[in-house]
């Protein structure tokens, strides 16, 4: 009982008691009002529709634009439309090619190709195959309605041309329409086809990991060099010590790529991109993580662990891993873009999956962008508290004068 007494006079003891109650609080209250409403944003997402098959007789890219729930752009070519995807502006293709109407006439069966990118969060994958799956029904349907209802017309038409008696015609009018029923009932074959594509399954859990990993081990670092620096505070000025944490953090931020290309080559983590410009994103966001964390930390000490919680919920929620940004309620949709998460888990499927080589250079900028913010905003914080050294300075000053 004397150690629960003695543990319970005790700062740290609290703190972590707070850091368990803030933690799911935190997290319940970010994650269940950023995801409240998925299904009712689904209009925010976009759809690119390539139709090269310009015979104008089958308005089926039409019919999608009308009838899908969400953003649907038409392309005149299936380059652009795969530059867009590429770069994340829309979440899939569907591309109906310029034999589409021949092949149908022709008797065979015409295909639709359906192009989703896999560099994407894992809802949005998910859900676009499923739209694949039935914007093709929806196709088939129409399809064959427009087949059955032209073939009973033009048969009926023969038949009135001929001399028969009615009885007769109705009878082979009867087995028309039974041999119209007997057509294929999907004759329009949808071609998913996955582009960014990695055989393995881990890595779609990469971008995710990387995050967490980064923030959690960046936010820990940082409290407990700040705890360190806590017990030597009256020996060294502040500047000294930022100082000394700034080359730490630096150091630090430029070691541990090392690591996770070691790790990435390990599990055999593949990528097209060069291994300096892997090292060069992960130090960047690594980096940016350290000086995010650094600044809660340099205003309010260790109870600075409670906003560093809260960004980490705010940075999983709206990184875009697991659920499109777009999908997003309006404030969380905003906020992804102050986030360096944001620009982790972009730079990390380009990384893993490949596409666009280009947006590693604009998320590598934006980090560093992040990180000469937050790096101001240590300095200001560091300014506004009492040196320690200066303090204790004046107290041995005035005790030697009495």
């Amino acid at each position: 009982m004397k150690g629960l007494k003695t543990l319970l006079t005790l700062r740290g003891t609290y703190i972590g008691i707070i850091a368990a109650v803030m933690f799911q609080l935190i997290f319940f209250s970010v994650w269940l009002t950023a995801y409240k409403g998925v299904q009712d944003r689904m209009d925010n997402m976009s759809i690119g529709i390539v139709n090269e098959d310009q015979s104008g007789k089958m308005n089926i890219a039409e019919e999608l634009e009308r009838q899908l729930p969400f953003q649907v752009k038409q392309y005149h070519s299936f380059e652009k439309a795969s530059d867009k995807m590429n770069n994340r502006e829309i979440e899939m293709v569907i591309q109906i090619p310029s034999d589409f109407t021949t092949t149908l006439q022709s008797g065979e069966r015409p295909s639709i190709h359906y192009w989703i990118n896999q560099a994407n969060a894992t809802f949005s994958k998910t859900m676009m195959e499923q739209v694949a799956n039935q914007v093709n029904n929806e196709v088939n349907e129409k399809v064959f309605s427009v087949q059955t209802t032209a073939g009973a017309t033009i048969f009926e038409q023969k038949l009135q041309q001929l001399p028969l008696e009615q009885p007769i015609a109705q009878a082979l009018g009867e087995e028309v329409q039974t041999a119209l029923k007997s057509l294929h009932p999907e004759p329009v074959e949808g071609i998913i086809k996955k582009t960014n594509a990695v055989s393995e399954f881990s890595a779609n859990l990469v971008p995710l990991m990387v995050i967490i990993s980064s923030f959690v081990g960046a936010m820990v670092m940082v409290m407990q060099v700040n705890e360190a620096a806590e017990t030597i505070q009256s020996a060294y000025s502040k500047w000294s010590l930022f100082l000394g944490r700034q080359l730490i953090n630096a150091g630090m931020a430029f070691l541990l790529p090392f690591l996770t290309i070691g790790l990435m080559k390990l599990f055999d983590i593949t990528s097209q991109e060069p291994i300096w410009i892997i090292y060069l994103f992960q130090g960047s966001l690594f980096l940016s993580f350290l000086m995010f964390a650094q600044v809660f930390v340099l205003l309010f000490g260790n109870y600075g662990m409670v906003f560093n919680i809260l960004a980490l919920s705010l940075q999983l929620v709206t990184s875009g891993v697991l659920v499109s940004r777009e999908l997003l309620a309006n404030g969380y949709h905003t906020l992804a873009s102050f986030l360096p998460a944001t620009y982790g888990a972009d730079g990390y499927y380009s990384i893993v999956f490949g596409g666009n080589s280009a947006m590693l250079t604009h998320d590598i900028a934006y980090l560093w962008l992040v990180t000469g913010v937050t790096f101001i905003l240590g300095i200001v914080a560091v300014a506004v508290r009492r040196d320690k050294m200066k303090v204790k300075s004046s107290q041995n000053t005035a005790s030697m004068n009495i």
